[in-house]
């Protein structure tokens, strides 16, 4: 048995637990982080023997761990596709890379309870934002059904017939414009919304570059990514396929490689900063990345079965779940900090 202070019992459950939260996380296309965070809180503590108690940060910095496992493959998956560009990309990651590992080794300073209430409330927001657009827009859910590596925001933008229709197609070639180099510049509108066209080259006319909102938006997924895990994918998908108009095909992996090195940028910063600057980090603080690595063999095998389920539940058990899971697990990890602390007991 592999010294890690956790059982053979115990090693069998981290791999069950891992594939259940991650089989629930690919089912609604969350971020992993939603969930792993809290449950690495409040659950594996109780169930799990041998499972420290472990501190926001530790939690947090397991949860990026984990998602590094999940987030490699699919980018990759991304990547075999021609769905990214790497021009756009790299322009956004100079901004959230840095701010990434900053916020990471900033939020060292930030009392735990804060941290807790700040993540918290950023899923009772976004479970609001999804109830306003789902009541207040036409269906969403069927797209997540065919596309399940897609999140719910990325839907937001998808330029389907009516029944999936959000925002109408204005996108301008003009914008964004296609490189030379795939076809030159889209004909038609269907063209313009499904074209895998690169956007991030071409000369000063015609390249994309970053306007101030965008720099804005990117430093705030950078932070939150740094802060709390989550988010900055689904800041920089609405903030390519809703303001920029960038074709759905190519937003979804650019933002899904800029999700993964951010998040690699910021467990990076955690690892050196356990390595090189304990005084930063605490005295005796540490992530149990040897335990995480059982969760990740369950993540490998739970990706496969959320995507199976995803196709197969109906738009209104999928839409009334994701909201719900964003609002529950929202409001119990505000309260349980108010109430009684951000550790385990």
């Amino acid at each position: 048995m592999i010294d890690v202070g956790v059982p053979a019992t115990g090693m069998v459950l981290l791999v069950l637990l891992g594939f259940t939260i991650a089989t629930i996380v690919n089912t609604f296309a969350m971020e992993a982080a939603v969930l792993f965070t809290p449950a690495f809180l409040f659950v594996f503590p109780l169930v799990v023997p041998g499972f420290p108690d472990l501190a926001i940060n530790a939690a947090i910095g397991l949860a990026l761990f984990v998602e590094l496992f999940g987030y490699s493959s699919s980018v990759a998956a991304y990547w075999y596709r021609h769905q990214i560009d790497f021009n756009v990309a790299g322009k956004i990651l100079i901004i959230t890379i840095p701010t990434a590992m900053l916020a990471r080794t900033a939020s060292y300073s930030v009392s735990s309870d804060a941290l807790m209430v700040g993540f918290g409330v950023l899923l009772v927001v976004l479970a609001v934002v999804l109830y306003e657009a789902h009541e207040h827009g036409p269906s969403l859910v069927d797209t997540v059904a065919e596309k399940p590596e897609l999140s719910l925001l990325a839907v937001l933008s998808e330029e389907y017939e009516p029944r999936t229709r959000v925002l109408s197609d204005t996108h301008d070639a003009e914008e964004t414009p296609p490189s030379a180099a795939m076809g030159g510049p889209a004909e038609s509108v269907a063209e313009r919304a499904t074209g895998p066209a690169l956007m991030g080259d071409g000369d000063d006319a015609t390249a994309f570059h970053l306007e101030r909102p965008d720099v804005a938006i990117s430093v705030l997924g950078g932070t939150l990514a740094g802060l709390v895990g989550i988010a900055i994918g689904e800041l920089t998908q609405t903030m390519l396929a809703l303001r920029r108009r960038v074709p759905l095909q190519l937003s979804t992996g650019t933002s899904a490689l800029v999700l993964h090195a951010t998040i690699v940028a910021a467990l990076v910063a955690n690892v050196l900063l356990l390595r090189y600057a304990p005084s930063i980090t605490g005295p005796g603080f540490t992530v149990p990345f040897d335990v995480g690595i059982f969760v990740a063999m369950g993540c490998l095998f739970g990706g496969q079965a959320g995507a199976y389920l995803n196709n197969r539940l109906s738009e209104t058990t999928v839409m009334a779940m994701l909201i719900g899971l964003y609002f529950v697990v929202g409001v119990f990890v505000v309260g349980r900090t108010l109430l009684l602390g951000g550790v385990a007991h």
